[in-house]
């Protein structure tokens, strides 16, 4: 399922609703949701190592809204503060697991490793930082539930 319209233009436009997303780590994202079901749309990198990552979230609905019924799942876009490195050898879209959280090495780096459904991998060295927005396909902001001490 190709992603929305509007999706590539905001994101080249600089014009996702950032302002309304919520500030946190992905690692408390991942505390209280997976992303398991999820399917990988892209990373997008700007020329400053701002960096979004664009998922299809599939399992949203199962875990907020168990008896939701909608024609698509939303967009999980994760915007990191800065990307450091990225490895990207994926074979499928469809992500089977996504874990993110501190580095060996400082506590100021983060590592998000993900997982497809055929064995390919992605690895994200990131800031701490992000802010996540959840969005419908027809661009209205869905809620995430986090940590009080996420945001």
């Amino acid at each position: 399922m190709p992603p929305p319209d509007w999706l590539g233009r905001d994101l080249l436009a600089g014009a996702l609703p950032w302002s309304q997303g919520a500030p946190a780590a992905l690692s408390l994202l991942l505390e209280r949701y997976t992303l398991d079901h999820a399917a990988w749309i892209g990373l997008y990198v700007e020329p400053d190592r701002v960096a979004t990552l664009v998922l299809r979230w599939d399992g949203y609905w199962r875990q907020t809204d168990p008896d939701h019924v909608g024609p698509e799942p939303p967009i999980l876009a994760i915007r990191f503060d800065a990307l450091e490195r990225s490895e990207v050898r994926l074979r499928a879209p469809a992500l089977s697991s996504v874990v993110s959280g501190s580095t060996n090495r400082a506590a100021d780096a983060h590592r998000t490793h993900v997982v497809d459904r055929r064995g390919g991998e992605a690895a994200l060295v990131h800031s701490p930082g992000a802010r996540l927005l959840c969005l419908s396909p027809r661009r209205e902001l869905l809620p995430l539930l986090l940590p009080a001490e996420a945001i």
